[in-house]
């Protein structure tokens, strides 16, 4: 059993499972507050504590969860979906999650291969970037 939560306890979670891979996104969002993605289904996810607010930018598909109390970016899921495939926790907020033994996974959203963490696999491309033929 994996949990985690926010700084200040506003927002509570756990999971069955540690994450096989965290994903580093490197869009202006994700970039400004740290996160890394773990991803699993929806229901996998149990909130203890949920007391967010939801922000939603560009193409307005995701619902980016916030504590109301201490700000801490702690989710998202899919708009209109109450049991989607995927959904991301932020990892940085796991307790106990040993990042050696996690492997790293950047995403290029940010379209500029800017990253403050190092993997040694090359970035994913972005979702609006065109794929290599």
């Amino acid at each position: 059993m994996v949990q985690g939560s926010c700084h200040c306890g506003g927002v509570r979670f756990e999971v069955e499972q540690t994450p096989e891979s965290v994903m580093d996104c490197n869009c202006s969002h994700c970039r400004l507050y740290g996160s890394l993605w773990a991803y699993y289904p929806q229901r996998d996810v149990k909130f203890e504590a949920d007391d967010t607010f939801i922000y939603m930018w560009g193409d307005r598909m995701l619902e980016m969860h916030h504590c109301k109390i201490c700000g801490c970016f702690s989710h998202f899921t899919v708009v209109g979906q109450t049991d989607a495939k995927m959904i991301g926790v932020n990892a940085r907020l796991m307790r106990g999650l040993d990042p050696a033994k996690v492997r790293l996974v950047q995403k290029n959203n940010g379209n500029d291969h800017v990253f403050w963490t190092k993997s040694d696999s090359p970035p994913l491309p972005s979702h609006d970037e065109p794929a290599e033929t």
